[in-house]
């Protein structure tokens, strides 16, 4: 019997008006925007966000950098990386990287004490500078901030990705994105005894594997680094399915229960994450049970299915960060030069006052351009 359950989908209490909670089908911090209510409480709600989703966040986070999340609340956090000649910064969500932790140092010279400080922005500088003024009360720290030089630079070495996917923790995330999504559609959690055994009993087996033996997604976009969320509920085959897809990249298939024998049920949800945009695809999922037993072994995942993945969705978003860094730098370059070229706004310029322009223009790109030359991208 197809019965709407008002019990959480995690812990089985009673979801009433005080402990009802919107759960996101695609967590929020990947650029999720649809949400779902009578699903699970609040409390389960903010632990699994805390843990399950948290966890799948983070094996994500590279990529929402390379390709530029949009989120509806907040900014995608910093990514701690390090480099090939060991450096160890923070890739911040402008493409950008930042020290992964401000230093300080002091120099005894015959003329005073040369200060140092490394920041990770201006608010951190000044907050350092008032550990100074302590220190040296007779120290003006306003116009050591006035005076003081910034700079940029590009990592020297290689970066170092950690693409890491998967595992009991985030796979229950994912589970947790499928059901809701069932529970959407109007397919009762009684009919959902697989993941639901799955997310109550930490000792349950896993009902999901992965899967790159064929696209699933009909009309898949080309390029883009969809996430995708479907589920089929099938009377033929008696199954409850699901199906989860990150950045078009990683893909999952979800047995959410067996013995189903009420209507063919179709839904699936899909956005592209750098936009926030509803995509709306078909997903087909027409899997028998000894399938599902295939996908669950991990034999549905043929030798390079996932470097071609891969390389369907990036070449274009690293080009995009490149177009994307050189009109920043370009931007920025121009500004300074013209701020500090001597010439007042809508005069005509002088031939020193060109000749200045030019020479700050070169000092503020030699970096960008040095970092190109290293990186054989410099045509």
């Amino acid at each position: 019997m197809n019965i709407r359950s008002p019990y959480c989908a995690i812990c089985n209490t009673q979801i009433s008006a005080g402990n009802n909670s919107k759960e996101h089908v695609i967590t929020e911090a990947i650029g999720g925007r649809l949400r779902v209510s009578g699903f699970i409480c609040k409390s389960c709600n903010n632990e699994a966000g805390r843990t399950w989703d948290a966890k799948l966040a983070s094996q994500l986070l590279p990529l929402a950098h390379i390709f530029g999340v949009t989120r509806q609340r907040g900014v995608t956090p910093g990514l701690p990386i390090s480099t090939t000649t060991g450096e160890n910064l923070i890739m911040r969500p402008d493409g950008g990287f930042s020290p992964n932790k401000p230093s300080f140092s002091e120099e005894i010279t015959p003329d005073g004490v040369q200060i140092k400080i490394v920041a990770r922005d201006v608010n951190e500088a000044k907050s350092m500078l008032k550990g100074v003024q302590r220190k040296y009360p007779n120290t003006n720290t306003d116009q050591l901030l006035a005076n003081a030089e910034f700079s940029s630079s590009y990592p020297t070495g290689m970066v170092h990705h950690q693409l890491d996917f998967g595992g009991e923790v985030s796979g229950r995330s994912i589970v947790k994105s499928v059901l809701a999504l069932a529970h959407q559609a109007g397919i009762a959690a009684n009919l959902c005894n697989d993941a639901i055994q799955y997310l109550r009993d930490h000792t349950a087996p896993a009902c999901f594997g992965y899967y790159q033996a064929t696209n699933l997604v009909a009309n898949r976009p080309l390029e883009t680094p969809l996430h995708c969320v479907a589920v089929n509920a099938n009377p033929v085959t008696g199954l409850v399915l699901g199906y989860a897809e990150y950045f078009g990249i990683h893909r999952v298939v979800v047995c959410l229960g067996k013995g189903y024998c009420g209507e063919v049920v179709k839904s699936s949800y899909a956005i592209d994450p750098r936009t926030g945009k509803e995509l709306y695809l078909s997903v087909n999922l027409d899997f028998n049970e000894s399938e599902i037993d295939a996908i669950y072994r991990y034999e549905m995942i043929p030798n390079g299915a996932i470097e071609a993945a891969f390389h369907a969705v990036m070449p274009a978003a690293l080009k995009k960060k490149d177009d994307f860094e050189r009109e920043r730098v370009i931007a920025e370059a121009t500004e300074y030069a013209f701020k500090n070229c001597g010439a007042k706004y809508g005069e005509i310029l002088t031939e020193s006052q060109v000749k200045k322009l030019s020479s700050l223009l070169l000092e503020k790109l030699t970096p960008y351009i040095m970092h190109m030359h290293k990186s054989n991208k410099l045509r």
